[in-house]
Parts: structure tokens; C-alpha cells; sequence
């Protein structure tokens, strides 16, 4: 198994262990995602939208503002070429972000808060828009299976029969390059850029 792939397997692995240890609460996330590729100016996509879902996990530090949230999630990142040319790259990722969170009103109706982490990406597929083709299959396309970065964020949380339903907006930044392109003779490198929009139902402490 390549070394990318056994990382976050691990991760993985480590989130969904420490929630279920720790009794956390558990929120079922889904909403959309507008994503861009950073870094290729000359390439002239557009933003691609998309979907994003999965699993969130709130661990308390005690009874304070404070929580643990780790995630597992599906999520589509990339960018669309304009319809005329075609050649967008769609890729999508099983995601694992690790986030620090802070709620400074958790007993009130409305709980607002506010997280910021790592992540780390292993990339699912790749593809290119308007085709049938992998991205495998491009020369001038050299895609990575991981992808590193960080996310910022912050919603809502309020009772809803019985349940905590959850509304919210976040940014996904990459640090790590996720494609290299040859645009006639220059090289240029991607890097993921991931507005989202999301709703939650959690469950739980």
C-alpha cells in the first residue's frame, strides 16, 4: 500500500477510534462545495460545484468552550473549464480533518462556534470534465493522491426535536500541490481551494 494511502488510512482510523472513546457527539454533515485550483492562472478554469458529506465528532475538553472535532469525509474539489473549451479536472477525496473548536455560549439555545485545523486528503478519483478520460490519461497532467491543508470555519447549532441540528460555512486551503500542468511551455502547479455550505443532524453527548 503507498505510504499516502496508509497516512490517512491511519487517520482515519485514529478519528473514528478517539470519538467512540471518547462518547462524543456525532453530526451527519452534507452540503455543497464551490472549489477552485489555485496556482494556474494561465490554465483558465472556472470554479466547480460540487458535494461534500460525512461524519463530525465533538469531543469535549471538560465542560468549557473547548472541543476536539475530528471528521471523516467524501468531498469534490477541482475546477471546471468554460463550456466552450471543455477540460476541467474533477477530483474527489476521502478528507480527515482534525480541528480545534470553540463554542463560548455551549449551554445557550443558539450555539454558535468557530474551528481550524489540518487536513489531510487521500484523493478517491480523477477525471476531466466533458470526457471520459482519467486524468491518467492526459500527458500534460500530473495529479497527486494527497492532498494537505487546513480548514476554517464556523455555524450554528440549535435543538431540533430532540436532535442538534447544525448550519454552517467553511474554507478548505491546500498546501500541498494536488496537479502539475504543462500550459504550452510552462509549468505550473494546483493547489485545492474549497468554499462549502453545509447543514448537520447530530446525535449524542
Amino acid at each position: 500500500m503507498p505510504l499516502s494511502r496508509l497516512v490517512v488510512l491511519c487517520a482515519a482510523t485514529a478519528a473514528a477510534l478517539l470519538a467512540r472513546r471518547a462518547s462524543a457527539q456525532v453530526t451527519v454533515l452534507a452540503g455543497a462545495t464551490f472549489s477552485e485550483l489555485r496556482g494556474i492562472d494561465d490554465a483558465r478554469l472556472d470554479r466547480r460545484t460540487g458535494a461534500f458529506g460525512g461524519l463530525s465528532f465533538v469531543v469535549p475538553f471538560g465542560r468549557g468552550a473547548l472541543a476536539l472535532q475530528p471528521e471523516l469525509l467524501v468531498i469534490s474539489k477541482g475546477a471546471d473549464a468554460p463550456a466552450a473549451t471543455g477540460g476541467g479536472v474533477r477530483l474527489n477525496y476521502l478528507e480527515v480533518p482534525v480541528l480545534l473548536r470553540l463554542s463560548p455560549a455551549p449551554q445557550s439555545a443558539l450555539r454558535p462556534h468557530v474551528y481550524v485545523g489540518p487536513y489531510l486528503g487521500l484523493r478517491i478519483t480523477c477525471d476531466i470534465s466533458g470526457s471520459a478520460q482519467s486524468c491518467d490519461d492526459v500527458p500534460d497532467l500530473n495529479a497527486n493522491e494527497l492532498d494537505v491543508g487546513g480548514v476554517l470555519g464556523g455555524g450554528v447549532m440549535f435543538a431540533l426535536g430532540g436532535l442538534n441540528a447544525t448550519v454552517g460555512g467553511r474554507y478548505g486551503f491546500g498546501v500541498s500541490r494536488v496537479a502539475d500542468f504543462r500550459v504550452g511551455n510552462v509549468r505550473e502547479s494546483a493547489r485545492n481551494g474549497v468554499f462549502a455550505l453545509y447543514v448537520g443532524l447530530g446525535f449524542g453527548n
